[in-house]
């Protein structure tokens, strides 16, 4: 079997600028697929000097020759992916819906599943903080067999209304228990207004197999653009505080209808330092000015992970949320590499790294962790039964750097600059092949 598909996985808990190497890398691909999530996921691309936010449709539509899939691993929000394919046709992207497939058996998030996002939230002890767009009720309904998938939306009516009956009778119960009968749904009305989606998406709605089996045949590129993360994949992440998907390559994969014999390469990708969304463990978080909801506080001191977050514009692509800030954590990256097969790493902002060092005074590199009384070189998986947090071990560089905009090759990097990337290349057992300096993306430095 012909090999030349492309996967782009992050490598921790999201945000770490995977849209920068996925437009790379899709500029010579004939497909470019989303694979897993819904939008709950972001990122933004650029078409003629305008900045488009997308969080459904893959960012490989700006290139004109791309065909590009929505895999049946997604959970769609069909009033977003209309919105995004207008914003996308007025900003003068050509020939979009003649070129964005959807696979009918992805599956539709529905307004019920919105409130039973934030019901299931308030019901927790320890929210997992969700971005209550109803991700993880509706992979519920999929994995409960009672799921909508975009093929129910060209039915009859009167089929997609008794699907909507089915699916909706325990919800019902639910909202009716809770004093919530606003929402109760009625499959009558949503069956309508669903049905009338699926007549406007219905020259996208289709098979992907045949273009995805055309394109391995013919040795085309194919890149799957990877949404979450490592660790928030639903097996292998910190779980209870992970997304409802699996975003690891091998769940990536079977979200996108792809074969595992045709993989060519697994880019990893991770900023120079870290940051996080949500609740959940997280080794390296400095301290900040963020209470326990995840919310910015007043305060007179600016610690560590403030510097970090505002140097770094740490917030939310998708819910505006400050982020967690950390350090660079090598140990995550060597699990990371096993467990997604990473080939190669995508190294984004090594220029910001080096403004918080010029005002910290220092860079800091978790290289390995000390727990339960061992120093270990991976990320445990049993933190949930030991209820405890492993304590970085840490390589301290002095100072920071500032890279030059006309730098293009590693060899005109600062020195510190490139000792920072030895550390994290020796620690991690990863080779950093991408280098990202700047904002756009062509500040993108590829190693030989």
């Amino acid at each position: 079997m012909n090999k030349n598909v492309t996967v782009i996985v992050g490598t921790k808990w999201g945000d770490e600028g995977k849209g920068k190497i996925a437009s790379r890398e899709a500029k010579e691909a004939k497909l470019v697929i989303r694979a897993t999530g819904g939008n709950n996921a972001g990122h933004t691309i650029v078409f003629n000097n305008i900045k488009l936010p997308l969080h459904l449709v893959p960012g490989g539509i700006v290139y004109p020759n791309t065909i590009c899939i929505i895999g049946p691993g997604v959970v769609l929000d069909l009033e977003v992916l209309l919105s995004e394919i207008e914003l996308l046709k007025k900003a003068g992207i050509p020939n979009v819906e003649e070129r964005l497939k959807i696979s009918g058996r992805t599956h539709v998030i529905l307004p019920y599943h919105k409130e039973l996002d934030v019901l299931y939230e308030n019901f927790k002890k320890h929210p997992v903080g969700t971005t209550k767009r109803g991700i993880g009720p509706c992979y519920g309904d999929k994995n409960n067999r009672t799921g909508i998938r975009i093929y129910d939306l060209l039915l009859p009516e009167k089929e997609l209304k008794e699907k909507i009956e089915e699916a909706i009778k325990p919800h019902n119960i639910l909202f009716k228990a809770n004093n919530m009968n606003e929402c109760v749904a009625n499959a009558e009305e949503l069956a309508k207004r669903y049905h009338e989606y699926g007549e406007l998406l219905q020259n996208q709605i289709t098979d992907i197999s045949p273009i995805i089996s055309d394109a391995i045949e013919n040795n085309d590129k194919i890149v799957v653009e990877g949404a979450q993360a490592f660790r928030l994949d639903l097996d292998h992440g910190d779980y209870p505080m992970v997304t409802s998907s699996n975003p690891v390559v091998s769940g990536t994969l079977c979200g996108a209808a792809l074969p595992p014999q045709a993989l060519k390469t697994v880019i990893g990708v991770d900023k120079a330092y870290n940051s996080r969304v949500g609740n959940g463990p997280f080794p390296t978080e400095l301290p900040a000015s963020i209470d326990e909801n995840g919310n910015l506080i007043e305060s007179d001191l600016e610690l560590e992970g403030d510097v970090v977050r505002e140097l770094g514009h740490e917030y939310g692509t998708t819910t505006k949320r400050p982020r967690r800030c950390g350090w660079m954590d090598c140990p995550i990256l060597r699990s990371a590499k096993y467990t997604c097969g990473i080939d190669f790493l995508c190294l984004n902002h090594l220029d910001t790294l080096g403004q918080i060092g010029l005002k910290l005074g220092y860079v800091k590199v978790c290289t390995s962790y000390k727990y339960k009384g061992k120093i270990i070189n991976y990320y445990p998986d049993d933190m949930n039964l030991s209820h405890e947090i492993p304590e970085p071990i840490y390589e301290t560089l002095e100072g920071g750097w500032t890279i030059d905009s006309n730098c293009k090759t590693y060899e005109a990097l600062p020195e510190l600059a490139k000792k920072f990337i030895e550390v994290v290349e020796k620690a991690s057992g990863i080779k950093v092949k991408y280098l990202g300096t700047g904002p756009a993306n062509d500040d993108l430095i590829v190693r030989d």
